[in-house]
């Protein structure tokens, strides 16, 4: 196999088509620098599936698209086409000549074609796989290979015999395997989680749904004894009722014969009684008119002797009243001047004695102001003095040592500046010889800046997607643990419908008979058939009662094959609705407009289900005459409005019955089938929306493995090529080692000069720094001195007039004291006699007042009434007195009679009123005994129809099971609640959750062990795949090593060489070192080689991998740049020589390798910006290009385009 033709279309420089065609042997593409030639490199490694836009040397795979030049417009999309010939059948496809197509668009679309045939990158990978060629292989070599082999670390350098020993299917189908271990392991511990949180369920259900079977069978029994027992008291409690109605009437006559005889009795006593208040009434009336005749005709008499002598006193006293008022008033008004002037002086003594108080409080307040603290003061400024004066003497000294130190360190900075001016000349010549390296070092510490940049960027790019993945998968996680809880539990729930959970022993049969086609004609029961409102599902479920078990057949004959089917079988019993014949039940028009009046009625009952149609007979027969209220208030407000005849349930579960009871409270346990039904709804609802989130997050989760797995590689990439730097920088540091070396000795004398003169200099101003300091401190010291002398002269004679100005102060405050204390004397007798003024001024007004007042009375009396008018009313009084006394005597005969007629009427009615009250008494028992009977009654009813769901009793009422009497009924009852209570709260759903858990514990139990098989396999081929690398990177390396010394001897013309492995222990990880020795040297470390020894080291490895890893052909892209001519002629007659194994195509500007080629192509830039081929002819001195040729030469040196 062999390369034959090179088409490029629009890739990088080359905007226009071109074809190269090649032969076996070696073949040279030369040109210019910048002309395009490696871009034929960059073509045949982007052909064979290079995915790194770095790699091909741009920034983004666009990039190698023609992007046109001054002449050219830029095109759309980049070709290249790579034609091999396979008549060898070295690759597995049934053709002698295979061509690989790669195109790529500016919109970022990629192709592939294998023969024109559209396929994926990854069949060209495949077709090329440990076939010696693909852009991991050694077809393509450039100088960047040649540089990763010597400035690799060993374990990186592994790598190039890796790919010799063709173990890359071996490492990739190893790294699927270790993926899929990953998931396997992964899907181990989700399902041993699912396993563990099962192991830690199953336990507590099994309990439970042990205890929800023997509730069930407790709750059958119980309902069925229950419904017989009611049955039996409500029979019971309606022939009391009978006995007690008949007992009652024969009371109700009795009690009405008494109550008439005692009626004609009272109405005897009431008249007799009226007449005797009337008489009592008058008699009230004569005794009150005849003691106020005796009153008049006494005061009458008193009054004519006083009325003569009132007169002539009055007028006297009058006189002397206004004598009184007219001193009162004078001595009034000089009360008020008094009074004014008494508050005038208190108030100007209270001013005097405020001003005095207030001087005084200034005085002390100057007073307390000690003269200590001045004299204190003086003596501090007097020690400060003294210090001050000391100071000054201080620096004056330190003043003259400085200028000494001065004039001695001129001397010594002038001595330095001469010895280094010289050290710098020296410095300045050593330090230009280095410049140059460190440019070269510079420039590329920026290129490894930006690389390391790149690399933190993609990492940072890597962990941001590796994180974001972490999440999705952990969020993933949850959910499929969550899915598989709502799975299991709809499992169960589904599980528990399809077993007829929660229903009665009788129902539950016939429905599992209906279902075997064991009975026909049976629909279903109540709850299952209906669907309740969410807002009315606890009213709905109240309403319905035991009849949401009521089973609904066709006709009445299947619900009496039904009664059979459980008669025989003695499963139980079942209350049956056939549709033939159930008729609804309604509340009347009048009674539905008058409730829904009301602000809290919410419909009647059959309107907050809802069922197929065929069954809405049934939906109203039950709920048609039910009525639903919001509150419970408002339940008993409607039942008001319809005169308590209907059943009224509220929102929160609490019933009104008909006639006014209530039923109502609060309970953890609602209706299971209700309930169930609601949770299977939600439960549904939930998973499958779960399961929709679940399809968003593995859609996402394999679009961040892409993104991630493209990161990945590009990462690798680039620390490939900052590793490939790292070298670089490494050996170019070394190379500026000793020239840094040399440079750093001169830059130390230079140092030492520069810091004895700086020392000099900065210990110079150090000294002029202390004398400016010094100088300003003398400066300050004298001011201070002159300020600190003022301030003692200045106290002290504030100390002297202070003292002077306390004595005065004293005497004055003497003064001060003694006058407000005369002051505040002074105003207390001011007030005293103002309160005295006043205490006088008003006893006077109110004896004023008074005087007013008294002769008002005198002037307004009635003395002057004659003695005549007095003697005339007394006469008339007696007459009056006397008619009363006649009428009063007649009065008391009649009330004595009265007296006796009454009480002979009130012993008749009070015989009559106790018979009465007896027959009475008897009637009100019989009613109260009637009232508890019918309440007990009724309220056996409702129980019968909430708890059983049936309204009417049957004409043979309901027989006991197993023939048990009453009292053993009930005492059987006690015992099945007290079981039940001793259970505590059941759930009835265990049952069937218990089984799907179990069911779902025992699958997930085989899925681990078929994970725990499917790891130990992975783990077992990634051994096997282990030791296959192993066994081939060991023999390879064996094999290279050998051919490398062969190679090695023949381009050096002797010598040996050496591979060594760092860790021969660990073939799979071990690293590989390159020991050399050309000819004339000892056996050395490869980085201590001479460059061009190192490069030719280098190209020995890379054609002893080809001797034993042959590829069909192989590019070489100036591997040789390093070499020096004699070893390029050594490098071309080797290439020579190997090119009967291999086909080469070489990129070069080396002559020698020119000389050695069978054909030569020329690449050039005659038009800007695009590249071409062109003749070319090879002479002694250069090589010349000439016009393009559009066909291929052959011969040696020839001519070729």
């Amino acid at each position: 196999m062999y390369l034959k033709r090179l088409e490029i279309m629009g890739f990088k420089s080359f905007g226009e088509r071109i074809g190269l065609d090649f032969v076996p042997g070696v073949t040279a593409v030369v040109g210019p620098n910048g002309s395009g030639k490696s871009n034929i490199t960059d073509a045949i490694r982007w052909v064979l599936g290079e995915q790194s836009a770095k790699t091909l040397r741009g920034g983004k795979m666009e990039d190698v698209i023609f992007s046109g030049s001054d002449s050219r417009k830029a095109l759309n999309f980049a070709e290249v086409t790579l034609v091999l010939d396979n008549s060898d059948g070295r690759v597995a496809l049934d053709f002698s000549e295979i061509s690989i197509t790669r195109r790529v668009f500016r919109s970022g679309d990629s192709e592939y074609q294998i023969n024109r045939q559209d396929c994926r990158l990854r069949d060209i990978v495949d077709l090329f796989m440990d076939s010696g060629l693909g852009k991991e292989a050694f077809s393509v070599i450039s100088q960047g290979r040649v540089d990763e082999i010597l400035n690799s670390k060993p374990e990186d350098r592994r790598a190039i015999f890796e790919e010799a020993a063709g173990v890359l299917k071996y490492k990739q189908r190893r790294r699927k395997a270790e993926h899929k271990l990953f998931e396997t392991a992964d899907n181990l511990n989700r399902v041993l989680d699912i396993l563990h949180e099962l192991d830690g369920r199953l336990g507590p259900l099994r309990i439970q749904a042990s205890a929800a079977k023997d509730y069930l069978a407790m709750s059958g029994e119980l309902n069925e004894i229950g419904t017989a027992l009611l049955a039996h008291d409500i029979r019971n409690n309606e022939d009391q009722l009978e006995e007690v109605r008949q007992g009652l009437e024969k009371a109700a006559g009795l009690e009405q014969a008494a109550t008439e005889e005692a009626g004609r009795h009272e109405a005897e006593l009431g008249r007799l009684r009226g007449e005797a208040e009337k008489l009592a009434e008058k008699l009230d009336g004569l005794h009150t008119d005849l003691a106020d005749a005796g009153v008049n005709v006494e005061k009458w008499e008193g009054r004519r002797q006083v009325l003569s002598e009132r007169k002539t006193n009055a007028e006297r006293q009058l006189e002397r009243l206004r004598e009184d008022l007219t001193e009162t008033e004078q001595a009034t008004d000089r009360l008020r001047l008094r009074k004014k002037q008494a508050v005038h002086d208190a108030s100007g003594r209270k001013t005097a004695l405020k001003e005095a108080r207030s001087e005084i409080r200034r005085l002390q307040d100057i007073m307390d102001r000690p003269l200590d603290e001045t004299a204190s003061r003086i003596e501090e400024l007097k020690s400060a003095y003294i210090e001050l004066l000391n100071s000054e003497a201080a620096v004056k000294n330190e003043l003259k040592h400085l200028e000494q130190q001065l004039a001695f360190q001129a001397e010594s900075a002038e001595r330095n500046r001469t010895r280094a001016g010289e050290a710098r000349a020296e410095w300045e010549t050593a330090s230009a010889n280095l410049k140059k390296a460190e440019a070269e070092l510079e420039d590329l510490k920026k290129r490894l800046s930006a690389v390391r940049n790149e690399e933190s960027e993609q990492a940072s790019a890597r962990e941001r997607i590796s994180s974001e993945l972490n999440d999705k998968q952990e969020q993933l996680y949850k959910a499929y643990n969550l899915l598989e809880k709502l799975k299991g539990r709809r499992e169960a729930l589904v599980a528990m419908e399809a077993e007829f959970a929660g229903f009665h022993t009788g129902v539950r049969e016939v429905l599992r008979a209906a279902e075997k086609k064991r009975l026909s004609g049976i629909e279903g029961a109540v709850a299952s058939l209906v669907h309740v409102k969410k807002e009315f599902s606890k009213a709905a479920e109240t309403a319905l009662g035991a009849a949401a078990q009521n089973i609904v057949t066709v006709t009445e004959a299947d619900a009496r094959h039904a009664i059979g089917y459980l008669k025989e079988s003695r499963k139980g019993r079942a209350t049956f609705l056939p549709l033939a014949v159930m008729k609804p039940r309604r509340v009347d028009a009048s009674t539905l407009t008058q409730a829904s009046s009301h602000k809290d009625f919410a419909g009647t009952g059959d309107s907050v289900v809802t069922a197929d149609e065929k069954y809405m007979p049934i939906v109203q027969n039950l709920l048609g005459n039910v009525l639903i209220s919001r509150t419970l208030k408002g339940a008993n407000e409607i039942a008001r409005m319809t005169g308590h005849r209907y059943r009224i349930v509220t929102l929160d579960g609490d019933v009104v019955n008909p006639g006014g009871s209530m039923t109502g409270g609060g309970s953890d346990r609602g209706n299971p089938i209700f309930m169930r039904k609601a949770e299977l709804e939600q439960v549904t609802e939930d998973a499958a929306r779960l399961d929709k989130s679940i399809g968003n997050a593995e859609q996402a989760i394999t679009s961040l493995k892409q993104r991630l797995a493209d990161e990945s590689a590009a990462l690798e990439q680039v620390r490939e090529q900052r590793e490939m730097l790292s070298e670089t920088e490494v050996a170019l540091v070394g190379r500026t080692a000793e020239l840094k070396a040399a440079e750093r000795r001169l830059a130390d004398r230079l140092a030492i000069f520069g810091d004895e003169e700086s020392g000099t200099s900065v210990l110079a101003s150090g000294i002029r720094e202390r004398i400016r300091e010094a100088e300003e401190q003398q400066a300050e010291l004298k001011n201070e001195l002159s300020r600190t002398s003022m301030e003692i002269k200045e106290l002290t004679g504030l100390y002297e007039q202070g003292r002077t100005e306390r004595d005065r102060m004293n005497n004055r405050l003497g003064e001060l004291r003694q006058n407000a204390a005369v002051l505040a004397e002074q105003l207390a007798q001011a007030e005293a006699a103002a309160e005295s003024v006043e205490e006088e001024l008003a006893g006077r007004l109110q004896r004023a007042e008074r005087l007013r007042e008294e002769m008002e009375w005198t002037a307004g009396g009635d003395a002057g009434a004659g003695p005549e008018e007095a003697e005339k009313e007394l006469q008339e009084w007696k007459a009056r007195k006397e008619a009363l006394e006649n009428e009063l005597a007649s009065a008391l005969e009649r009330r004595e009679s009265l007296q006796q007629s009454i009480a002979s009427a009130e012993a008749r009615f009070r015989r009559a009123a106790e018979t009465r009250s007896g027959h009475s008494a008897a009637v009100r028992e019989a009613e109260l005994r009637a009232g508890r009977i019918t309440y007990e009654l009724e309220s056996l009813r409702n129980a019968l129809e909430d708890d059983y769901g049936i309204a009417e009793l049957p004409e043979g009422g309901i027989p006991f099971p197993d023939q048990t009497g009453p009292e053993e009924a009930r005492k059987k009852v006690r015992l099945l609640k007290q079981s039940i209570e001793e259970l505590g709260p059941v759930n009835t759903a265990s049952i069937g959750e218990f089984e799907a858990v179990s069911e779902r514990h025992a699958f997930l139990t085989e899925q681990r062990n078929d994970l725990l098989e499917a790891k130990d396999t992975l783990e077992s081929a990634i051994d096997e795949m282990d030791t296959e690398v192993t066994e081939r990177f060991s023999s390879t390396f064996h094999a290279v090593s050998r051919q490398f010394g062969v190679v090695f001897k023949e381009l050096f013309g002797g010598g040996k060489t050496e591979l060594v492995l760092t860790d021969p222990e660990d073939m799979l990880r071990t690293g590989v070192d390159i020991v050399a020795c050309p000819p004339g040297k000892k056996l050395q470390n490869l980085s201590l080689l001479s460059g061009g020894e190192r490069a030719l080291t280098a190209i020995a490895l890379l054609f002893a991998i080809l001797k034993v890893r042959p590829v069909p052909f192989c590019v070489l892209d100036e591997v040789e740049a390093a070499l020096d001519e004699a070893n390029v002629l050594r490098y071309s007659d080797y290439l020579k020589k190997f090119s009967n194994e291999t086909q080469f195509i070489v990129i070069t500007h080396r002559k020698g390798t020119m000389e050695g080629a069978d054909v030569l192509y020329g690449i050039t830039m005659q038009e800007s910006g695009i590249s071409k081929p062109v003749s070319v002819r090879l002479t002694e001195s250069e090589v010349e290009y000439e016009e393009p040729v559009p066909t291929v030469g052959s011969g040696p040196k020839g001519a070729g385009t």
